[in-house]
């Protein structure tokens, strides 16, 4: 039987087919098409105001000196007493595109539903910035999170990474970084959406293809864009490209869930199941009839209430 869309989704994409499908093709490589694209729909977004919700840009500096913003992301009210968990976060954008700012309302509507303090990096773009600056970015943020983990009533042992799509991938990189480079106290879990892991994901996938809302052409051009030539081919970091890591040993736990229509469904299900023979405490969630980012377009249809349940659930139980 061919694979079809959720039928509450595909109710809730109908209004928007008209427009989508009058927006011009873009080519393999075009990376300034895709990120006037991806960033106009970010704009777009329509999110409700989130009440006691305070936002601090904070300015530290990556592995090269150069200085990134940090989006510091939290309760208005402060905790007192015992100390709270907290996570990094990278956002998605295929590598080339978004900014930190751009899901700040995202990232405060989850701070809102766990309480948790999130610190979104604004990494430096492919292929301005190609592999691992982004990977780099992220990990700074991370230290400088623990470094400075009193200044925010965090426990420095209850920190995690997060993060969707390209942001998503990021992080499973600096968790596999953090502890090849033995980062003490060691990172508590990781929640991945729908993350980016495998650059040797390039070619059309038979009866997805024409259902994915980030298709075959899309991840090319992003993979390019941070590896250069070397997409796809051998040596090609797990900073970078986390499906490469060489064993999956010693990594924290791992939350993962993904649409049966994305194009990161098998890399995703693989990464899984590497954790699981690993015996390292893995959740998956594959959400039938649904793509990359589907619940941007359909935000409170059932299996996305569902996702957004068990993602907090999964953030909280750090």
């Amino acid at each position: 039987m061919p694979l079809t869309y959720d039928p509450d989704y595909a109710k809730a994409l109908e209004p928007l087919l008209s427009i989508f499908e009058a927006q011009p093709k873009l080519n393999a490589h075009d990376i300034q098409g895709r990120r006037e694209r991806i960033e106009g729909n970010l704009k777009q977004m329509k999110l409700s105001e989130v009440p006691d919700i305070s936002i601090e840009t904070i300015q530290i500096q990556s592995h090269d000196g150069a200085a990134i913003d940090l989006l510091r992301i939290f309760p208005s009210k402060s905790s007192h007493g015992k100390t709270v968990p907290a996570y990094v976060h990278a956002h998605g954008g295929g590598m080339i595109a978004g900014s930190a700012a751009m899901f700040s309302s995202a990232v405060a509507h989850t701070v809102a539903a766990t309480g948790i303090q999130f610190f979104s990096v604004d990494y430096r773009k492919a292929p301005e910035h190609t592999a691992p600056s982004a990977t780099e970015d992220m990990y700074a943020a991370l230290v400088w999170v623990q470094l400075n983990a009193s200044r925010f009533n965090i426990n420095p042992a209850r920190i995690g990474v997060t993060g969707e799509s390209a942001g998503g991938g990021i992080a499973a990189g600096v968790a596999i970084m953090a502890r090849d480079r033995k980062l003490q106290p060691e990172l508590a879990k990781q929640v991945l959406i729908y993350p980016m892991l495998d650059d040797r994901n390039l070619t059309p996938i038979p009866d997805v293809e024409h259902l994915a809302s980030w298709n075959a052409e899309d991840n090319l051009t992003g993979w390019t864009a941070y590896l250069g030539e070397g997409a796809g081919k051998d040596h090609v970091s797990p900073y970078a490209a986390p499906a490469r890591v060489a064993t999956v040993e010693g990594l924290p736990p791992l939350y993962i869930d993904v649409g049966e229509l994305d194009i990161y469904k098998s890399e995703n299900i693989e990464y899984v199941l590497r954790f699981a023979r690993a015996n390292i405490t893995t959740e998956l969630h594959l959400y039938p009839g649904l793509p990359h980012g589907w619940e941007a377009i359909a935000p409170t249809i059932p299996p996305t209430v569902r996702a957004v349940e068990n993602r907090i659930r999964a953030w909280k139980a750090i």
